[in-house]
């Protein structure tokens, strides 16, 4: 799946969290875009196994949508609670939380939780 369609992925999870039936207006009002932009990425993520699209419109997640979600979900809280840590504020370490979890690289994103944070006062020999 492409990084780009990840973030109607997110929103579509993000969404079914707080709401019962999530829709591509629902996903386009959430994301600031054109319904029909939306409607191209969800046929996308709909060819590609990742979503199922019920008769009266409603959105659901499928196991293989599930699956990347849950992993773009774990990008974002860790590098929020990274951000929060460091004393960003808290709505904008959540959207450069998404942003980071979007755009990074697998191999970037575990050399990432793989580091050790030593405190501030730690000096080097």
């Amino acid at each position: 799946m492409s990084r780009a369609l990840d973030r109607y992925l997110y929103a579509i999870r993000t969404l079914q969290e707080k709401y019962l039936c999530v829709r591509a207006v629902d996903v386009a009002h959430y994301l600031g875009l054109s319904k029909a932009s939306v409607s191209i990425a969800i046929r996308q993520m709909r060819d590609q196994g990742m979503i199922q699209v019920e008769p009266d419109g409603n959105l659901l997640l499928t196991a293989l949508g599930k699956s990347r979600s849950d992993l773009l979900e774990s990008r974002v809280r860790f590098f929020q609670r990274l951000l929060a840590d460091a004393g960003v504020e808290p709505a904008l370490a959540l959207q450069d939380a998404i942003s980071f979890g979007w755009e990074m690289s697998e191999a970037s994103f575990e050399a990432f939780r793989n580091m050790r944070v030593f405190p501030a006062n730690a000096r080097s020999c």
